[in-house]
């Protein structure tokens, strides 16, 4: 493999062009482990400050997994699409769904204990319809897993075949007349669990960054809870607010 000419480019980019060939190319199988930074300095003549930068950049476009003391592995040849999530208005959160599909599992009742009842924000043995799935971009990459929550006095969710790609806040409005006021949010880090991390193609106990909103009717009721995990390195969040005097 000959060395890397740079010319009037950044060492860095130099380096991370040629790997990213390499990569796109299938050189290397998926799973298969990544040469070390050591061996890559020595084959591309590259300083170990221009192969690091390479290496970080492939990371977080989802090419490679690096950790310590496990070495590099290979996990795509294609980069994931990383997700801008911009939010400032109703606009906004329908051109999210709009722009993405989802793939739902069968609904359940349910009773929040505890644990659940912490992590909704609601009272202890409070009744909801429930259901989660799988939300994905165009490229039918998954973006996030998604549960909803429904107050049971309000409205039952439907089979699977009954939602199409609507966010389930329009669906309520327009089968149940019921009509979002305002919503809040909570933005948490969590670990994905093997049955998150499954879903999303990754490994267990990555990172992961976790949205909990509530839907307020007119009365200051909440009736819809969703919550939707996201894994970290995918995910920009980026709120607007005019501060005006």
């Amino acid at each position: 493999m000959s060395k890397v000419s740079a010319g009037r480019r950044p060492r860095y980019e130099g380096v991370y062009t040629e790997l990213r060939e390499r990569i796109d190319s299938g050189e290397f199988a998926v799973g298969s482990p990544f040469p070390t930074e050591v061996q890559l300095c020595a084959e591309l003549g590259s300083s170990r400050y221009a192969v690091r930068g390479a290496l970080l950049q492939l990371e977080e476009e989802g090419l490679l997994s690096r950790r310590r003391g496990a070495g590099t592995t290979v996990l795509r040849h294609t980069p994931i699409q990383t997700f801008r999530h911009a939010i400032g208005s109703r606009a906004d959160l329908l051109h999210y769904a709009h722009a993405t599909h989802m793939q739902w599992e069968a609904r359940e009742r349910l009773s929040a204990d505890g644990q659940l009842a912490r992590l909704l924000g609601c009272d202890e043995m409070r009744e909801w319809h429930t259901m989660q799935g799988v939300r994905y971009d165009d490229h039918d990459m998954p973006l996030c897993i998604v549960r909803v929550y429904v107050d049971v006095t309000r409205a039952v969710l439907p089979d699977v075949d009954g939602f199409s790609d609507e966010p389930v806040y329009e669906w309520l409005h327009r089968v149940h007349g019921i009509k979002p006021s305002g919503l809040s949010q909570d933005i948490r880090a969590k670990m994905l669990t093997p049955a998150e991390a499954g879903k999303l193609g990754e490994p267990i106990g990555v990172s992961a960054l976790q949205i909990i909103r509530r839907y307020f009717d007119a009365g200051n009721s909440i009736y819809l809870i969703s919550v939707n995990t996201f894994r970290s390195r995918d995910f920009v969040y980026n709120m607007r607010l005019e501060l005006k005097d």
